[in-house]
């Protein structure tokens, strides 16, 4: 119950603020994602996104994210999708069965990408004069 909550947390959390906000939110519209996020929700090419351009935008966003999280494609998002996912990562070469190389590998990249992002975030709040946790 405990792992599903969790599951199913992660994917609000990903709905409720998609990549593409973020990069428009940082950039405040004067960055190149922002911009690029704007023209991508720009509908009708006046230069302006409406709140209808910019909820179809995001609930075609929301759409393809489910999608692509939906790995066996039963149009529900359960524990299968979540390990699916996971285990067609840690399998490198695809045979079908993750090796204790291939687990190990893959632990060590994700345990690289979290130190990274967290040295990252580290960096950033301190350029802003903000405290590291």
């Amino acid at each position: 119950m405990k792992r599903q909550m969790l599951w199913m947390g992660g994917l609000a959390l990903a709905l409720a603020t998609p990549a593409w906000a973020d990069g428009w939110r940082g950039h405040g519209c004067h960055g190149h994602g922002g911009m690029a996020m704007m023209h991508h929700a720009d509908a009708n090419g006046d230069g302006k996104v409406t709140k209808d351009e910019f909820m179809s935008a995001a609930k075609k966003r929301a759409q393809r994210m489910f999608a692509h999280m939906d790995v066996n494609g039963d149009g529900v998002l359960d524990e299968r999708d979540h390990e699916a996912r996971f285990f067609d990562r840690m399998d490198a070469n695809h045979d079908g069965m993750v090796s204790r190389a291939e687990f190990r590998a893959f632990h060590r990249d994700m345990h690289r990408k979290m130190m990274r992002a967290h040295d990252a975030k580290s960096h950033h709040s301190k350029a802003k004069g903000g405290h590291d946790d």
